[in-house]
C-alpha cells in the first residue's frame, strides 16, 4: 500500500513540474508584437499621412522610429519620450508622393527587444 501511495504522488509531482515547465514556456515565447499599424504595411495612400500609430499587443518601449524615402533619404521626425505604452502615435511632416519605410525598435516588457518595417506608398492625386 505505502509503494502504491509512493508512486502516485511521484506521478502527481512529475505531472504538476511539467504543466509548470509548459506555462513558463508559455510566458517565456509572448513577447511583445505589433498587431497593426496607421498606415498598415503595403498600404497605398492617396494623401500623405499626419502620423504613424503603432499599436501593440502589450506595453513596450518604442526606442527607435527611423522614416526612409525608398531611394536613401531619412526623413526626421520630432523627438519625444521613451515611455511604455501599447499605442504609439508619432506625428509627421509633411510627405511627398513616393515610397516610404518606417523601421520600429522597441524593448518588450519582458526586456527583449523586437522590431520591425512598415512599408507604404504615397499616390500622387490624379488630375481631372
Amino acid at each position: 500500500m505505502f509503494a502504491l501511495t509512493d508512486l502516485w504522488r511521484k506521478r502527481r509531482l512529475k505531472a504538476l513540474l511539467l504543466l509548470g515547465l509548459l506555462l513558463v514556456a508559455q510566458v517565456a515565447a509572448a513577447h511583445s508584437e505589433l498587431r497593426t499599424s496607421i498606415p498598415a504595411t503595403g498600404a497605398v495612400l492617396m494623401q500623405a499621412p499626419e502620423q504613424i500609430e503603432l499599436h501593440f499587443n502589450e506595453r513596450a518601449q518604442l526606442t527607435a522610429l527611423r522614416l526612409y524615402r525608398v531611394g536613401g533619404e531619412e526623413i526626421i521626425l520630432p523627438r519625444r519620450s521613451i515611455r511604455a505604452a501599447s499605442n504609439e502615435v508619432i506625428p509627421l511632416p509633411a510627405l511627398s508622393p513616393g515610397a516610404y519605410r518606417a523601421e520600429w525598435r522597441i524593448i518588450s516588457a519582458d526586456g527583449h527587444p523586437a522590431g520591425g518595417v512598415i512599408s507604404f506608398r504615397i499616390e500622387a492625386p490624379s488630375r481631372p
